[in-house]
């Protein structure tokens, strides 16, 4: 079942950016399933580029209610309701949204991507290392 047939708010594309925003630079995202954002960005990516990304789009999302509540009815949201909506991948605890765009036929995943985030910021304290200098 799509999520515009089950139970499902409206989020603003800017408001996910906001959101993502909060989360902070050194979170990596993937997408699995978004034809329009894979074709704009590589995946994974770091939350602020793919923050800066959403902004460019001026469309509404749908995201999936992760408990199915029928209260959820296409209620329009904002950046500080998705905590509570987070749901949890299997097995890596990663943060999901399951989301599609407003008129698409397309449902797709937004998983934080924590093994790139910690890969990555291992790297940048081995860089740092290099030049004698460690981050705060």
């Amino acid at each position: 079942m799509s999520i515009r047939e089950s139970p499902h708010y409206r989020l603003p594309a800017a408001e996910l950016a906001a959101w993502l925003d909060r989360q902070g630079p050194d979170r990596w995202w993937s997408i699995d399933g978004d034809p329009l954002l894979t074709s704009r960005i590589f995946i994974p990516v770091p939350g602020d580029e793919l923050a800066l990304e959403l902004r460019k789009i001026p469309k509404m999302l749908l995201l999936a209610d992760k408990d199915g509540r029928p209260e959820a009815q296409g209620q329009t949201i904002a950046a500080d309701d998705l905590d509570r909506l987070i749901d949890l991948f299997p097995y890596t605890n990663d943060r999901v949204l399951f989301l599609s765009w407003q008129g698409a036929d397309i449902d797709w995943l937004l998983i934080e991507d924590e093994e790139t985030s910690a890969s990555e910021a291992r790297e940048r304290q081995k860089e740092l290392a290099q030049h004698g200098r460690t981050e705060a």
